[in-house]
């Protein structure tokens, strides 16, 4: 199943809430606000089922002026943008502003519809279609499919509906083996469930039970339920618009614009740097340390662009640059993400663009900087897949290649020349998966410091501690090819480096090892294991350790809790009996033989039981063959 989002945009009144519903059966104006003024004030959100293979959520994002911000906040992460078009008024204002948004947010994937058709003639139709082209040329949607539709009297919609499945069809699914992040663009309570965040799912995937973390406020909770369009579900991944209910948090410490994570591969930044874009709709200058607000997914923040070769940045025509935004708080953002930059009054749109880095440092003005941000930006497809990995860490075939802008014989060639790991259907760098191997050495290297008696760490444990950090599938590839290459070795469930061995802690090993040699030399009349630890004074804390040391290296044998034989002497043992009987012993011969009381030959029959040297029938024990 693939996931996708497709957002409808516009000016106010152009009917975008009214195709929704005509779409999906669904009303998305929820507030009473909203349907008292026939005004969408924020994004509304409906489940669109287009076919077994693909569920598709529709975002209506507000079109009136005062509430951009809210449709910034909606077309995030969306897949498709349907720009809708009112065919008595044509292309206006806002129309224009939302166009230049999500160009400037690197969604052009479109699909244009104008809307009520049946409120004009065939030649006004004519003209408006006329008007959108001339409008779109150059724009990033010229060659965009145009339809025409009337919401209520069911024109063009199954048309519309065809072209929106072929479109999608063509679409890459989002990364689900990325790591999982969730911006927040809703939050409220239920009562009985508690706290409630919506949001679009722009990477990986997310489980029920999972621990999450919200940034940048490092919050810690838990998901407690998930749901998409009101439907429980166990699992949720990126494409889908989904409500989580978590669970360790409280309503007031959460808003719009915070991520939800579960690793630690996002960085908190209050720095970044832009390859930028003026935007066409900007008609007054902007000086030097202009006080900016960025939208980043769904998060607003004011903060302070600096440009490093102008003071001014003038109006005309598009322009493309370098600049720093420095935050007045901390925002999540990776390399790459799309944002948008407003000026905060006269309110307008100024620019957007891509970023480049998430840890900006204070540079020198001139072109020393404006080459650094140039070569940022350029780099080879091998470059920019290097520094996509040490982000992402792991990437399927499929999204290499549509990051990269790569075909087939291309991307054969850049894993051939790169220096890359490729495992399955996905691929990492060197430096990522040296990084892996490098962490899973040091946990171990931990482990083993920590808890020298044992055999190793739990495999499942090692898999879980790094999966805070990196992709799961990159760890279980990692461990596989250490244990093939006689880096790590396993022992059942358990890891440990390969030249790894068992051992005595150094500051107990005297006494230790004093166990053991009193062990030895008391046979089978053995004191109980506790008195010989406790009259060497090994702490409580490493008593079970040690117990369990005797066991799995086979220093010693368990007869019950209290007693515990040397090695040597339970081998002893067998030899003394199965060459003083027959086939079958009694109990009492036993006795005999080994010329101890019942307090040490019963447990030391039963051993021999459960061991599988003997069978018990009767009162008799028969040796197995």
């Amino acid at each position: 199943m693939n996931y996708f989002t497709i957002g409808l945009a516009g000016h106010i009144d152009h009917g975008k809430t009214t195709l929704t519903g005509a779409l999906t059966g669904i009303d998305t104006d929820r507030l009473k606000e909203e349907k008292e003024r026939n005004i969408s004030i924020e994004p509304g959100f409906a489940p669109f089922q287009l076919s077994e293979e693909m569920t598709v959520s529709i975002i209506d994002v507000p079109g009136h002026e005062r509430f951009i911000r809210q449709m910034i906040a909606g077309v995030a992460g969306i897949d498709l943008v349907i720009p809708v078009v009112a065919a008595d008024e044509g292309v206006m204002p806002q129309t224009r502003e939302h166009l230049e948004i999500l160009s400037l947010l690197g969604i052009q994937r479109s699909i244009i519809a104008i809307t009520k058709a049946d409120l004009v003639d065939e030649e006004m139709l004519q003209l408006v279609q006329e008007d959108i082209i001339d409008y779109i040329e150059d724009s990033g949607f010229e060659g965009s499919e145009i339809h025409i539709v009337d919401a209520k009297s069911g024109r063009g919609l199954d048309e519309l509906k065809e072209s929106i499945t072929a479109f999608l069809s063509r679409v890459p699914s989002r990364n689900r083996a990325g790591a999982f992040r969730l911006p927040i663009d809703q939050v409220f309570t239920l009562q009985g469930h508690g706290t409630i965040v919506r949001g679009t799912i722009f990477d990986g995937e997310i489980s029920e039970g999972e621990k999450v973390t919200l940034l940048p406020d490092r919050l810690e909770a838990r998901v407690r339920q998930i749901q998409t369009h009101n439907e429980k579900v166990d699992r949720a991944f990126a494409g889908q618009r989904v409500a989580v209910n978590l669970a360790g948090i409280n309503k007031q410490e959460l808003t719009r614009g915070q991520v939800i994570v579960n690793s630690n591969h996002y960085s908190v930044t209050s720095t970044i740097d832009l390859a930028f874009t003026q935007s066409l709709t900007m008609s007054h200058e902007l000086k030097q340390r202009s006080l900016v607000t960025l939208h980043n997914g769904t998060a607003e923040v004011r903060g302070t662009i600096v440009f490093f070769d102008r003071n001014v940045l003038k109006t005309g025509e598009r322009e493309e640059l370098f600049c720093q935004i420095r935050l007045h708080r901390p925002i999540t953002a990776k390399k790459g993400d799309h944002v948008i930059v407003r000026r905060p009054t006269p309110v307008e749109t100024i620019g957007g663009g891509s970023i480049l880095n998430v840890a900006g440092e204070k540079y020198k003005f001139g072109n020393e900087t404006i080459e650094m941000f140039e070569q940022m930006s350029r780099g080879t497809p091998g470059e920019r897949l290097d520094q996509l990995l040490d982000h992402e860490l792991v990437l399927s075939k499929e999204r290499v290649m549509q990051h990269i802008g790569l075909d087939e014989e291309a991307y054969v060639q850049l894993t051939e020349e790169s220096q890359l790991v490729l495992f399955g259907n996905y691929v990492t760098s060197d430096s990522v998966f040296n990084r892996v191997v490098e962490a899973i050495l040091v946990i171990l290297q931990n482990n083993h410091q920590q808890f020298p008696m044992r055999r190793g760490m739990p495999k499942a444990e090692l898999i879980q501690e790094l999966s805070k950090t990196y992709p799961v599938k990159l760890v279980e590839a990692a461990i596989e090819l250490m244990i093939m290459k006689e880096v790590l070795k396993q022992t059942g469930p358990l890891l440990s480096e390969y030249s790894f061995q068992p051992s005595l802690p150094d500051s107990w090993n005297t006494r230790m090892t004093q166990v053991i040699r009193e062990l030895d030399k008391q046979g089978l009349n053995v004191s109980p294991i506790d008195v010989l630890i406790e009259k060497e004074s090994i702490p409580e804390s490493l008593i079970g350790e040690f117990k369990q040391y005797l066991i799995t290296e086979n220093v010693a044998v368990s007869l019950n809790e209290e007693l515990y034989l040397h090695q040597n002497s339970w081998e002893k043992t067998i030899t003394e009996l199965n060459s003083g009987t027959g086939d079958t012993f009694t109990l009492q011969e036993a006795k005999d033989i080994l010329n101890v009381s019942r307090k040490y030959l019963v447990p030391v029959l039963e051993k021999l039981d459960d061991s599988g040297y003997t069978i018990r029938k009767d009162r008799d024990r028969h040796w197995r063959k």
